[in-house]
């Protein structure tokens, strides 16, 4: 069997997430949000194709989501970082585009995805599909397709696996998610304009230590940078066991 296989195939039913409603930070427990939840990562990684006719799923899979995933299935952390390791040579982005049709969907093949998906760097930088990818991607890659196909019928047989380069010819990572950054994924012209634009900031707060306002103490985004309520600056960050409030009415 291979290494992955028995992490990939409990993790992948948290594909729920791409319906379920954003997280609102401030309504999570702080205590809860110390263990990392893979439906929190999924959460804050999915991002839904919709509006004018179009249906689908842009999902950025950082190599921390498998490593959690491991992790709840009951390996160590030194075992499920070094079992998913190789995927940190690359940003790994699932796709699936489809326009919809009188009682069906049709959804675009691989080559249009691969050809009409770029990402883009917080110094706008773009990046194509990587062609050549090693051995151990080309294996997650290879069994997540059917194992797609299977829990999602033809939605699943549609969703395009990509990787992109981990980092710029600088070094600087593309898409650390527990770093400060922004990235995006940009779709070509399959969307009747010609770019839709799928942007994360960063880093993730499902993969970042609690945060919350030093003025009302509520729990905030990890990316944000001023508090909405308050209007301060969020440079401070009030410990984790300060007693939060309700967002004001």
């Amino acid at each position: 069997m291979n290494k992955y296989h028995a992490v990939v195939c409990s993790s992948l039913l948290l594909l729920w997430g791409v319906c379920a409603p954003p997280l609102r930070a401030q309504q999570a427990d702080a205590t809860a949000a110390e263990k990392t939840s893979v439906t929190d990562i999924v959460r804050e990684t999915q991002k839904t194709v919709g509006g004018k006719g179009m249906v689908g799923l842009v999902w950025w899979i950082p190599a921390e989501y498998w490593e959690r995933a491991a992790e709840e299935q009951g390996q160590s952390l030194e075992a499920a970082n070094s079992t998913f390791a190789p995927l940190h040579d690359y940003t790994m982005v699932v796709v699936a585009v489809g326009k919809l049709g009188i009682g069906n969907i049709n959804w675009y093949p691989e080559d249009d995805i691969r050809s009409s998906t770029t990402l883009r760097d917080a110094t706008g930088t773009a990046y194509k599909p990587l062609t050549q990818i090693s051995p151990d991607a080309l294996g997650v890659a290879s069994f997540l397709k059917p194992m797609f196909a299977n829990m999602l019928g033809t939605m699943g047989q549609n969703l395009q696996i990509l990787f992109f380069p981990a980092k710029s010819e600088k070094g600087t990572p593309l898409a650390n998610p527990v770093r400060e950054g922004r990235f995006s994924v940009i779709i070509a012209n399959l969307m009747g304009q010609k770019e839709t634009i799928y942007e994360w900031r960063l880093p993730l707060t499902s993969l970042s230590p609690p945060k919350y306002c030093p003025v009302g103490k509520e729990r905030v985004e990890a990316n944000w940078k001023f508090c909405p309520w308050h209007g301060n600056r969020l440079d401070d960050v009030a410990p984790a066991d300060s007693k939060k409030s309700e967002k004001p009415q």
